[in-house]
């Protein structure tokens, strides 16, 4: 008997008992035919950690990528509008600016030049008094990319003229459409030019929303609440802009939009030093309207 309390020839069963946990020992041969393998838990804990810090920067990556892929998809659309609507370029700016803040903002002239960019056509009818107590109503007709047409109740009842972004020109029937004369003009003659310089072919709703939203830069918007317009709900605006600065005339817009389409249905416009320029009241609005085909080139 040795130290330590065992018989020398229980060794190999002792060392056998030891090295069957980990693997199979062969007795005879001395050695371990087969070994279990073993676990390192550091890396099992480093590959966790590794997941724990990479999945937040993969998901953040992925928004990025989605966020940038939205963006283009509407950059896109706006540069494919660009090309059949007869707007500046900085129009089509401020346009793409609306666009980006219509997701995440209360602004409803933001939401108003979404809604434009969305639409074909409309027709609607427009009651204008200007500063002068003068009356104009005219049935105002609008499809994309610019064609205007205009008739006109009062006053010269039944005259119509058409603007065609084709050939940049008007044509005007003092008598009605079908009827001598007719005259060919420009959009900048006087003779169909009001007293604040406004165009034929500058008189849509986008032209209007745009000048009211480069007011708003630097300006002052404010939201002056609810109230009901030509038996409709509306959200009504007030936006003035920066001290000295004018759009078409204009430093200050009161705007009416309806709580269902979005859009103005009545501008009042001042000048500076709170001139009254304007009041333009627009009912009976048709979106998409299904024009005849020779409705624009009668």
């Amino acid at each position: 008997m040795r130290p330590g309390g065992y018989h020398p020839h229980t060794l190999p069963e002792r060392l056998s008992a030891k090295r069957a946990i980990d693997g199979v020992y062969d007795p005879c041969r001395g050695h371990v035919l087969w070994r279990k393998p073993t676990l390192k838990p550091t890396l099992h804990i480093q590959w966790l950690s590794d997941i724990l810090i990479l999945f937040p920067i993969m998901l953040l990556q992925e928004t990025i990528i989605s966020g940038f892929l939205s963006v283009a998809v509407m950059l896109t659309t706006l540069l494919l509008l660009s090309f059949h609507e007869p707007a500046h370029a900085a129009d089509k700016l401020v346009m793409a600016a609306a666009f980006l803040q219509s997701g995440t903002t209360s602004d409803p002239v933001a939401r108003a030049l979404q809604r434009f960019a969305q639409l074909q056509s409309y027709q609607v009818m427009v009651r204008s008094v200007s500063s002068q107590d003068e009356t104009k109503v005219i049935r105002y007709s609008y499809r994309k990319p610019g064609h205007v047409r205009m008739d006109f109740s009062t006053p010269h009842a039944g005259a119509a003229l058409i603007y065609n972004p084709g050939n940049g020109k008007v044509k005007l029937w003092p008598f009605g459409v079908g009827t001598f004369p007719v005259l060919n003009l420009s959009p900048t003659d006087s003779l169909i030019t009001d007293e604040n310089g406004h165009r034929v072919d500058q008189s849509d709703l986008g032209v209007l929303l745009n000048n009211i939203r480069h007011l708003q830069q630097g300006g002052t918007t404010t939201t002056l609440g609810e109230a009901i317009v030509a038996g409709k709900p509306t959200l009504h605006l007030s936006v003035v802009g920066p001290e000295g600065k004018t759009v078409d005339a204009v430093h200050h817009y009161e705007i009416w939009f309806d709580k269902k389409s979005g859009l103005p249905i009545k501008v009042v416009s001042y000048g500076l030093a709170g001139k009254l320029l304007e009041t333009v009241l627009m009912e009976a609005m048709a979106i998409n309207v299904r024009f005849p085909p020779d409705f624009f080139a009668p």
